[in-house]
């Protein structure tokens, strides 16, 4: 597939060297976050490999569903596939981005940052109950939804041995914009910040556009969305403008997903057992490394980082 971001620059790249090798290699991460991150994290409590586990999940899903709408077999063979669908899900590559910081967020300390990143999340859902009941409280069907609602979230937080109120008073865990954003002792921000700010400007910034309905984001996809009013003679214009850059995107969804495994690794270090965890690692981003953020990010980073850690090939 050739992808272009302008008329100047255009690349050619075989998703078939990438596309099942990084997901089954995603998986073996999943798995072992899983079976063995409790572990290596104690005594930093269990439930952190938990949420580390189903974020990582979340990121596959979601990079499986790119590829899944928008393979051959999907569009010649699905007569309700439409163009709009494929650009539809383009946000959803924002979504990634946000696990990712989530997941290195929390290894930046796992023992403080892992219960804030759960303790905050049932924070804000206690008080979407709170905020029910000012609206619809006196209502019997409401009440009893939001009884059984803060019933369960009561159950869930006893049974990870946290306190409700500790819950309560927790600092809400920050997004990715104010994160980067936030000024540490001495007015710096810390390396993983500077890092992170790549994902939020220059070509990634459009994915927040797009989500948010922002008219930047419209100067990218409004096109697609309304082809039906274009000239007849422009539409094809429009179709083969679609298959030309969506490469793109999934190029970039392709490294954040491998972002994600080479963090992991380079955290806990896991041990290959036939897995060739490394190997694959290195063989993914080689793979990868004709895509201009590609090369970015790794000469950036992960370059280093994988030295540091003993990823080695």
């Amino acid at each position: 597939m050739t992808a272009v971001f302008d008329e100047s620059i255009s690349y050619h790249v075989d998703a078939s060297t990438f596309q099942e090798p990084l997901v089954k290699l995603a998986e073996v991460l999943a798995q072992k976050l899983k079976r063995e991150a409790a572990q290596r994290l104690a005594p930093t409590p269990s439930f952190v490999a938990v949420d580390l586990h189903v974020l990582m999940r979340q990121v596959m899903y979601t990079y499986n569903c790119l590829f899944y709408l928008n393979a051959d077999e999907t569009r010649k063979n699905d007569p309700h596939w439409r163009l709009e669908y494929s650009v539809v899900t383009l946000p959803l590559i924002r979504n990634m981005i946000d696990c990712f910081y989530n997941i290195t967020a929390i290894l930046e300390d796992p023992r403080v940052n892992g219960p804030w990143f759960r303790k905050s999340g049932y924070r804000k859902a206690l008080e979407g109950f709170d905020e029910e009941e000012k609206r619809y409280g006196g209502r019997p069907e409401w009440d009893e939804w939001i009884e059984k609602g803060r019933d369960g979230l009561d159950f869930q937080i006893r049974g990870v041995d946290l306190v409700k109120s500790d819950v309560l008073t927790t600092q809400a865990w920050p997004t990715l914009g104010k994160y980067v954003s936030d000024k540490r002792s001495g007015g710096v921000t810390t390396p993983h910040q500077n890092f992170l700010k790549m994902f939020l400007y220059g070509r990634w910034r459009e994915y927040s556009a797009m989500a948010h309905g922002g008219f930047e984001g419209l100067l990218r996809a409004g096109m697609f969305y309304i082809r039906d009013s274009a000239p007849h003679e422009d539409r094809p214009k429009i179709e083969d403008a679609h298959d030309r850059v969506f490469s793109s995107h999934i190029g970039r969804a392709a490294l954040v997903l491998l972002c994600i495994i080479t963090e992991l690794q380079a955290y806990f270090r896991f041990d290959d057992d036939g897995a060739r965890i490394n190997e694959r690692i290195h063989s993914m981003w080689k793979a990868l490394m004709v895509i201009p953020e590609v090369k970015e990010v790794y000469d950036l980073h992960y370059e280093q980082l994988m030295k540091d850690t003993g990823i080695n090939p």
